[in-house]
Parts: structure tokens; C-alpha cells; sequence
């Protein structure tokens, strides 16, 4: 904004949600320029094998249905959720 930079670099929903804090239209994400798609990642103890399992089964029975890949356009590649919070 300030004629720095001419590209910036960071993880996709960083630059959503970066982007709600510059005026509409001064940035753009440039199309099929993603470098690389890592997982969505989270932590259980090494010893709560239980719970991994059944956290992997809910991430994956949700992605069968259709509601991961919803929530994820809603959270994290899309700023719609500030329309409604």
C-alpha cells in the first residue's frame, strides 16, 4: 500500500483475512498462484489415541458430507463470516 512491495507471501487465510484491512480492491489475490496446499493441522497427547481417532473419523465423515469443505469457505477462505458476527 505504501509502494514497498510489489508481492507479498503467506498461508491462504492469512491473506483473507489480511486483505479485510486494506480498502476493497487495492490487493488482490493473484489466481492459481497458490506455491504449495499443506493440512489443516491440530494436536492431541501422544497418548490419547482415542481421541485421534475420533477426531480424524469426525474430519473425515465431514468431509464425505459436504460440511468441511463448507466450513472452511465460510471461516477461512472467505471473510462471509464477518457479515454475520
Amino acid at each position: 500500500m505504501q509502494g514497498q512491495a510489489d508481492f507479498g507471501v503467506n498461508d491462504s487465510s492469512a491473506v483473507v483475512g489480511g486483505l479485510a484491512n486494506y480498502p476493497p480492491n487495492s490487493m488482490h489475490i493473484l489466481p492459481d498462484s497458490m506455491l504449495s496446499k499443506e493440512p489443516l493441522a491440530f494436536a492431541v497427547r501422544y497418548d490419547s489415541q482415542d481421541l485421534l481417532d475420533l477426531v480424524n473419523l469426525f474430519f473425515h465423515n465431514a468431509a464425505l458430507d459436504g460440511r468441511l469443505e463448507q466450513n472452511l469457505n465460510y471461516w477461512v477462505n472467505t471473510l462471509d463470516w464477518k457479515k454475520d458476527h
